[in-house]
C-alpha cells in the first residue's frame, strides 16, 4: 500500500497497480521532495510514467496547483483514476505512449518526473524530445529515476544534470535548463 508523506493529504492511502509497475519507494519519494524544498509556488507537475499517480498526488499535497499524469497501461490508468478521486485537485490524465504524450503537450512544465521501467531503452530519445520541445520551464526541474546500473548523460541539449543522488538500487538525476 502506498501513502502520501506530507502536505494536506498526509497519510492518505493509495492503491498500486498489480501489473509491471514499480512504485517509487517512500524513502526515495521523501528524499526527492525534500530535495525540491517548497514547491507551493509551482503551477504544474508532469509524471510521464505515473503508475499509481502517487508522485503527482504527493506534489499536489505539497501545494503544486495541478498535475498531468500519463501511463501507457490501461490497468495503471484505472488505478490512477481511483487514487485521483480521493483528492480535490486539477489533474489531467493521459493513456499514451511517451512520444505521443509529448506531441499532445503544449505548455511549459515546472516539474517533470520520469520513472520509466528500468529496462526502458529510449532514455536519450525521450530526454532529447523534452529538450527540443522546450517542455521544461526555464526555472523548472526534471527528475529522472533509474536503477543504479543505468547511466544518464550529463546533458541533453539544454538540459543539464545539476545533482545526482543514490538510494539503494535507485538513482535520481536532477536536470535544469541551461542555455
Amino acid at each position: 500500500m502506498l501513502r502520501i508523506i506530507a502536505g494536506k493529504y498526509k497519510n492518505m492511502r493509495l492503491i498500486a497497480p498489480v501489473d509491471k509497475t514499480r512504485p517509487t519507494k517512500d524513502m526515495v519519494k521523501e528524499a526527492l521532495f525534500s530535495s525540491l524544498g517548497d514547491i507551493s509556488d509551482k503551477e504544474v507537475i508532469l509524471d510521464v510514467f505515473a503508475g499509481s499517480g502517487a508522485v503527482a498526488i504527493e506534489a499536489l499535497s505539497r501545494g503544486v496547483k495541478r498535475a498531468i499524469v500519463n501511463d501507457i497501461s490501461k490497468k495503471a490508468i484505472k488505478v490512477i483514476k481511483e487514487n485521483i478521486a480521493k483528492v480535490e485537485e486539477e489533474v489531467i490524465i493521459y493513456n499514451l505512449d511517451q512520444s505521443e504524450l509529448l506531441k499532445a503537450l503544449d505548455e511549459p512544465i515546472d516539474i517533470i518526473f520520469l520513472d520509466p521501467p528500468y529496462e526502458f531503452a529510449k532514455r536519450d530519445e525521450l530526454m532529447m524530445a523534452i529538450n527540443d520541445k522546450k517542455l521544461l520551464k526555464d526555472d523548472g526541474i526534471l527528475i529522472y529515476e533509474v536503477d543504479n546500473k543505468a547511466n544518464l548523460n550529463d546533458h541533453y541539449g539544454d538540459l543539464v544534470v545539476y545533482k545526482k543522488r543514490s538510494y539503494g538500487i535507485t538513482d535520481l538525476y536532477y536536470f535544469k535548463r541551461c542555455e
